[in-house]
C-alpha cells in the first residue's frame, strides 16, 4: 500500500487523536504502535476489541520505545488490565497478534527504516516541530517500508 486510502487515513487520524489523549502526548513511537495494531487486526480479519484477540508486544522496557505499547492498546483494545496484552523484552520493536482459534501474525519495525529514522526517533532534545514532522513521516510512510509482516 503506497498511500493510505481516504477512509484508512481518517481512521488512523481518529485513532491517533485517541492515542494522544490516552498517552498524554503525541510521539513517533505512539504512531508506530497504532499503525502496528491496525495491521495486526487487519491481517487476522479481527476487529478492535475482539474477544479472541491477544497481543504480545516485544520491546525494550524503556522510554521512548515502550510508548508504542500505548498505541497498540488504543488500536486493539488489548490491555494489560484485561490480560489480553503481554509484554516481552526485546531489542527490536514488534508485536505478535493471535486469535484463540489459531490465527497469528507478527508485525516488526523494519530495521532499515528504523535505521534511517533513528537519529530523530532517539533525539532527547527535539523541538515540538521536529517531533511533529517525525510523527507525520511515520504516519504516512508506506506500510511495506516501515514494517515487516510475518505469518498468517
Amino acid at each position: 500500500m503506497d498511500k493510505l486510502e481516504q477512509g484508512q487515513e481518517k481512521k488512523l487520524c481518529d485513532l491517533l487523536s485517541k492515542a494522544e489523549e490516552f498517552h498524554g502526548h503525541m510521539g513517533p513511537f505512539l504512531v508506530i504502535g497504532v499503525r502496528m495494531g491496525l495491521i495486526g487486526i487487519r491481517e487476522l480479519g479481527a476487529k478492535r476489541n475482539d474477544e479472541e484477540l491477544y497481543v504480545t508486544a516485544m520491546v525494550k522496557a524503556s522510554v521512548p520505545f515502550s510508548c508504542f505499547v500505548d498505541g497498540i492498546q488504543v488500536a486493539t483494545h488489548c490491555t494489560i488490565g484485561n490480560r489480553k496484552l503481554r509484554l516481552k523484552r526485546s531489542s527490536g520493536i514488534a508485536a505478535r497478534f493471535e486469535l484463540q482459534n489459531g490465527g497469528q501474525v507478527t508485525v516488526r519495525v523494519n530495521p532499515a527504516a528504523f535505521g534511517r529514522l533513528k537519529d530523530g526517533l532517539l533525539a532527547e532534545e527535539s523541538s515540538p516541530e521536529e517531533v511533529q514532522k517525525l510523527v507525520e513521516i511515520i504516519a504516512s510512510m508506506p506500510e511495506e517500508e516501515l514494517f515487516i509482516i510475518e505469518g498468517n
